[in-house]
């Protein structure tokens, strides 16, 4: 499975990393802002299982490239990843088209569960 990382924070990006090496078979890419998730979005389009998407990003937003991502017709499930936590904020990215929404901070039993309901593939730690 391959996961596209968007988030402007490079411990995020380590942190989600170490957590998906857990598990055997997954492959990541990261990038810092949605303007570079476009850009590579792109040029490979169908090449992502799943994308990671903060919220709170310079040059372009979560928000933002979500509905961007949405109207490229790219059909990868986005979760939304990110400290907003009001009742508002996860109605409007749902309805927006993200298939689920993790708060930060996480544990890897969470995003595991989190990544096996979006995907409907078996997150299984790797031996």
């Amino acid at each position: 499975m391959k996961i596209l990382i968007i988030d402007d924070t490079k411990s995020v990006h380590a942190f989600v990393k170490n957590l998906l090496g857990k598990s055997a078979g997954l492959e990541t890419l990261s990038v810092f802002n949605g303007a570079e998730a476009m850009g590579l979005l792109a040029e490979r389009k169908s090449e992502f299982d799943l994308i990671l998407l903060d919220w709170e990003m310079p040059v372009m937003d979560g928000p933002t490239t979500l509905s961007a991502i949405k109207a490229s017709g790219i059909t990868a499930p986005v979760m939304m990843m990110t400290t907003k936590n009001e009742m508002k904020d996860i109605e409007n990215m749902l309805a927006l088209g993200a298939a689920e929404y993790l708060m930060k901070p996480f544990t890897i039993d969470i995003l595991f569960d989190k990544i096996e309901y979006v995907t409907g593939r078996r997150m299984d730690y790797a031996s």
